[in-house]
């Protein structure tokens, strides 16, 4: 697997600094990964951003560029690019994340080490270097899916990856065969949980969802407008749809 190619989906409107900054740091983590560096592909999908993005403003070498004139969903906007440009292995990236140089490299070794495993998370930390993400867990009653230490100071956080019921969507890499067989993200989500439904969907496939810790990224968090007004009729549509089959764990 280490020879595979990557296409990276970046989904993203407006904040235009920040995905510059994301796509750097991106670049250069796919070229630590060596091998099929000629098979990578970076995508930006331009979801409606007031002012479009344009391929030369955005570094070099410039990425694919997908555009909405039209808000459209994540998943529908992660389907299309994945569609445009197969690949070996899906990079589903936010574009508030700042990947370390390091981090697709383990991430693929982890897929590689770990047998059955199609999808794989990374540890995310907020810039004061508290946890964002490690690994999503579920708790009881209405409470259902959160990121298990939010918050807590990353270095009283162990480093063992380890395999979880799902993992964050901001950024997650899956093994192509994976994401065809199961038709890419559900686009019955509006925004969010499709990320967890995906790795729900998998695990029910028999297919074993992990976490790499070795490397820290930077994560932002919820740098898009609108975000939470839409988390509410997707919450809704999980909540109806996978409550009660997911282990309590958290």
């Amino acid at each position: 697997m280490t020879a595979a190619g990557v296409t990276a989906i970046v989904v993203s409107r407006g904040l235009d600094a920040l995905l510059r900054a994301c796509l750097v740091h991106l670049r250069r983590a796919l070229a630590a990964l060596g091998g099929a560096c000629a098979r990578h592909r970076v995508v930006v999908v331009d979801d409606a951003s007031p002012q479009p993005y344009r391929g030369a403003d955005l570094g070099d070498p410039a990425p694919e560029l997908l555009r909405f004139d039209v808000h459209r969903s994540f998943a529908h906007a992660n389907n299309l690019a994945a569609r445009r440009f197969p690949n070996d292995l899906y990079l589903l990236l936010n574009n508030d994340v700042l990947l370390a140089e390091d981090a697709l490299a383990r991430a693929v070794a982890l897929l590689e080490r770990v047998p059955g495993a199609a999808i794989c998370g990374s540890r995310l930390v907020f810039p004061d270097a508290t946890i964002q993400h490690r690994g999503v867990v579920f708790g009881a009653g209405e409470r259902g899916p959160y990121h298990l230490d939010r918050l807590r100071p990353g270095h009283l956080v162990p480093r063992a990856s380890r395999e979880w019921q799902a993992v964050t969507g901001a950024c997650m890499l899956v093994r192509g065969d994976a994401w065809n067989a199961l038709g890419g993200l559900d686009e019955s989500y509006p925004f969010g949980l499709e990320d967890v439904d995906l790795c729900l969907r998998a695990r029910a496939r028999g297919w074993r969802v992990v976490c790499c810790e070795d490397t820290d990224s930077l994560h932002f968090e919820s740098t898009t407008d609108g975000r939470v007004a839409l988390d509410v009729p997707s919450r809704r549509l999980f909540t109806g749809r996978w409550k009660g089959r997911y282990a309590i764990d958290g």
